[in-house]
């Protein structure tokens, strides 16, 4: 990873192809040539929020180990740079795609969602992934980790489950007494934060899909 001493407004004036690409809550997106790759950048609003963009760069740091979320390739004074994820927003795939095909996206998310619980790393969006999940080919990445913080108490899977039960729910695939269910064993995995409990969601996601065969 490298370091960059310079403000993100004079540095993207470098890049190459350079492109407005979105607004978030804490950061103006662009997207561009670095180093013969398209790479995000990320630049802090103000700079009251520049503490912000430092502590996701830290965060991706960590999660990059696990392979988890876009590479981080350099950090400047108030941006980051990361690999450009190329694919369809969660939400957009979740309206595409069939049922049945759904069940692996899942199933990967949750992994990863398992892997940021034991890294102690709390993205505190999981309940919402619409718009910082994208999906590529077959693969889902984890985007925007500027809300996450270190927890002893991440809440990864706890999240995105209750999502997964809410959408199984509006499916159609699951009723009062499976949702009741599930929502103990949401509880027991926040309790325990145990492989044992784990695995018990990710069977009862398993035998939700099988109804579908």
């Amino acid at each position: 990873m490298k370091e960059i001493n310079e403000k993100g407004q004079d540095f993207i004036k470098k890049i190459e192809e350079v492109k407005f690409f979105k607004k978030g809550w804490r950061g103006i997106v662009f997207t561009g040539k670095f180093e013969n790759q398209k790479v995000a950048i990320k630049i802090a609003k103000n700079e009251n929020l520049i503490k912000n963009i430092k502590k996701e760069a830290e965060i991706l740091k960590i999660a990059n180990r696990e392979r988890i979320g876009p590479d981080l390739i350099a950090v400047g004074y108030d941006f980051i740079i990361t690999r450009f994820i190329e694919g369809e927003g969660f939400g957009k795939v979740l309206d595409q795609k069939d049922l049945s095909s759904i069940k692996n996206l899942f199933f990967d998310i949750l992994y990863q969602a398992r892997k940021l619980d034991e890294m102690k790393i709390s993205k505190n969006e999981m309940h919402r992934p619409y718009n910082n999940i994208i999906v590529s080919g077959q693969k889902a990445f984890l985007i925007d980790f500027e809300s996450s913080q270190i927890s002893e108490n991440p809440k990864n899977i706890t999240q995105f489950f209750s999502f997964v039960i809410s959408f199984l729910k509006h499916k159609g695939l699951i009723f009062q007494k499976e949702e009741k269910s599930a929502i103990s064993l949401a509880q027991e995995y926040k309790k325990t934060y145990s492989q044992k409990s784990f695995e018990k969601i990710l069977n009862f996601i398993s035998d939700v899909f099988a109804k579908l065969n």
